[in-house]
């Protein structure tokens, strides 16, 4: 008796420590009050001639945000599932197959003050299932306020300019939304940035929608999920994956060299921003 008794101890502390390591393991660090959502179009490389769409989110909570995109977030459920219940590889390749491209969607997202005020955390997806982020501090952006205005989701919004890491944005913000943010890294401006495009046309955001959060969502963080990298070592790391996919995979995966397929093809990625 006094055995069983002591399973059922150790059972329940076993129980108890699982849940309490997958809760850290999340580490909820808000509560969402405002989503927004936006149309975006990009590039992943320069050889691409038309831009892919995609539906992204930002959720705003009382000290942090998160950007991200919702195909993407859905395709990784998508994909959790599909190796869950079927173990046939052939299957699992098919799946990739059918979610190529902007079905797949972008696979960054940017955590604004996590871990701490003040930093942004970056995290972005290579081949599927390597998975990195790097911190730096928040951003400076030295807008130029414009001429101009418009209406946005029936927001009025005025226009900005300015320079940033190697691209010029035009963005178009609300004073009626008074949240320093916006899609992507871009903030610093008088009220929240419904629209934002950059000069070469390859990145553009438009909101389509907002709204008051009245069923609980959090913003979590998973911070055991990625290798943690920097701002300059994940730049060279998507370059060579976009100039040769066949072996940088197979560096990430600890395999070594060996010839490409005579199908791959180089591109050049087409970066966001750019680390001198």
């Amino acid at each position: 008796m006094n055995k069983i008794l002591l399973m059922k101890k150790l059972f329940s502390l076993l129980a108890f420590c699982l849940f309490a390591a997958c809760v850290h393991s999340q580490e909820v660090v808000d509560t969402v009050s405002v989503r927004v959502q936006y149309r975006a179009l990009y590039k992943h490389t320069l050889e691409q001639k038309e831009a892919y769409d995609d539906i992204n989110l930002l959720d705003i909570g009382s000290h942090s945000s998160r950007f991200y995109s919702q195909r993407f977030e859905h395709f990784l459920h998508q994909r959790d599932s599909v190796k869950s219940v079927n173990t046939d590889p052939m299957s699992y390749l098919q799946f990739l197959a059918n979610t190529f491209g902007s079905k797949k969607g972008r696979e960054y997202e940017v955590y604004k003050h996590i871990p701490q005020r003040g930093t942004l955390t970056y995290t972005d997806v290579l081949h599927n299932e390597f998975f990195f982020c790097y911190e730096e501090s928040i951003p400076t952006f030295s807008w130029e306020l414009a001429e101009g205005d418009t209406i946005i989701i029936g927001y009025p919004c005025h226009k900005a300019v300015c320079q940033f890491r190697g691209r010029t944005w035009t963005a178009w913000y609300s004073l009626d939304l008074p949240f320093d943010n916006g899609p992507w890294k871009l903030g610093g401006l008088p009220g929240l940035i419904l629209a934002a495009s950059e000069s070469r046309h390859e990145f553009s955001f438009v909101a389509t929608g907002i709204e008051q959060m009245r069923q609980t969502a959090t913003i979590s963080f998973h911070p055991k999920r990625y290798l943690r990298s920097t701002p300059a070592k994940l730049q060279r790391l998507l370059e060579d994956y976009w100039k040769d996919q066949w072996n940088t995979t197979n560096r990430l995966q600890g395999s070594g060299y060996s010839e490409p397929p005579k199908a791959q093809r180089t591109f050049n990625a087409c970066l966001m921003d750019k680390y001198e």
